[in-house]
């Protein structure tokens, strides 16, 4: 639903500042999160 929370983003590692990794995974493999958060 529009507004609802997907992560958290964060810092850890080797990272050089906040980020989030999004993926959807189907049964086919990855799909575009763009073709579905609009």
């Amino acid at each position: 639903k529009q507004g609802q929370k997907i992560g958290i983003l964060g810092s850890t590692g080797r990272s050089t500042g906040p980020h989030l990794h999004f993926e959807i995974k189907t049964g086919k493999g990855n799909l575009n999160p763009l073709s579905v958060l609009k």
